[in-house]
């Protein structure tokens, strides 16, 4: 490994490996079939909103697009894309029947990896944090995917409101 790259691995706090970590425990749960509370789905999308806050936090403009980004993103998935692939309701149990799926762990993934080579690229360069295109650029990015994970995880929810139980993938 060269000397850039295990200078950035060794300064990588070690709580950003424990929620690299967590992240691949979580996401490797998901390619599994599981029977959950309809609320459950809702808890990493949230998670991320908040990490997005955070994010976004690099200027007016970043936090615009970004919110506009997610907006936009969420209610696309949610009104027209509506992925639930297979998830159905059981409104005998108050249960949603979730088939395994990579898509949760790849969001995941990716929302954390973009932020991390962001947060690189700016601690190397920490002028770019005056750049619009680093406060807009970004923010865009990770609001679209913020958004797909949200309108992902609301379609979800919402299922038991269909007649039954089934949503178009």
């Amino acid at each position: 490994m060269n000397g850039f790259a295990s200078q950035i691995i060794s300064g990588t706090p070690v709580w950003a490996w424990g929620i690299l970590a967590t992240l691949v425990v979580l996401g490797l749960q998901q390619l599994r079939a599981r029977t959950i509370r309809r609320h459950i789905v809702l808890i990493a999308p949230v998670a991320f909103l908040f990490v997005g806050l955070l994010s976004a936090g690099r200027g007016a403009s970043g936090f615009a697009a970004w919110a506009l980004a997610l907006l936009t993103a969420a209610a696309l998935t949610f009104l027209v894309w509506k992925p639930t692939a297979g998830a159905r309701y059981d409104a005998a149990i108050d249960r949603l029947h979730v088939p395994g799926s990579v898509v949760p762990m790849l969001l995941m993934l990716t929302i954390f990896l973009f932020n991390y080579a962001i947060n690189v690229v700016l601690a190397v360069n920490p002028s770019l944090r005056g750049e619009l295109v680093w406060q807009v650029g970004p923010a865009l990015i990770l609001g679209v995917l913020s958004g797909i994970f949200i309108g992902r995880a609301a379609t979800l929810f919402r299922m038991n409101r269909s007649a039954n139980g089934l949503v178009a993938a």
